[in-house]
């Protein structure tokens, strides 16, 4: 068959015409997904809401006065007239991954650009993970169609486009990579594999409660 044909080898791996296919497939649900939440920057490019605006603030806090004072802050500016403690009141996980993302990726661009842009990435990223999830409970064919409804279902693009940097699209990401990490782990043969997937597994679950909420 023209799909099993051998185009090249990786290692010891031999990279097929399905492989392409697969991979094209792929691209093209990601790039749907990126374009679907991006449709709020045809009117403006904002955050959505008062959460997101909260979350850029406690953001921003973290990166500009460091991890133990943003543990000890207690903005008086919020929750009038007692004040808020933000690290016991927020979902922590979702400021210290920006923040750390924002570091890595922000080349230089505003804080407030970067987190605008943050929710649909990551949500597009996550259709991919879905694809890895379902592959390996009911194969490729499923990952692929599992992959593009998640791209394109509305009540979930409706919580993770351009402009909502709140828990959902992050709590999902991680909630699903957790599924991932475990149900392959389980199913894994080599028993040093499967026992490092179920721990990334636990990991992932503990950062998606938390950057949820």
């Amino acid at each position: 068959m023209v799909s099993n044909q051998k185009l090249f080898s990786v290692g010891s791996f031999d990279f097929r015409a399905q492989h392409l296919l697969v991979l094209g497939i792929l691209v093209l649900t990601f790039s749907l997904s990126v374009i679907i939440r991006a449709g709020p920057l045809n009117f403006d490019t904002q955050l959505f809401e008062y959460d997101p605006f909260f979350n850029f603030r406690a953001t921003e806090y973290l990166i500009e006065n460091g991890y133990e004072n943003y543990f000890t802050w207690h903005d008086e500016k919020a929750w009038y007239p007692f004040g808020r403690d933000v690290s016991d009141t927020s979902q922590v996980t979702l400021h210290f991954a920006a923040a750390f993302l924002y570091q890595v990726f922000g080349f230089g661009m505003p804080l407030y650009t970067f987190l605008i842009y943050m929710p649909l990435v990551i949500s597009a990223i996550t259709a991919i993970v879905v694809f890895g999830l379902v592959r390996v409970l009911a194969g490729t064919t499923a990952g692929l169609i599992s992959s593009l409804m998640f791209a394109i279902t509305i009540p979930l693009v409706i919580r993770g486009f351009a402009g909502w940097f709140k828990s959902e699209p992050l709590g999902v990401f991680l909630g699903v990579l957790a599924l991932y990490f475990f149900v392959s782990g389980i199913k894994s043969d080599n028993n040093k594999i499967s026992i490092l997937k179920l721990i990334a597994g636990a990991f992932c679950v503990t950062l998606s409660i938390s950057a949820w909420g």
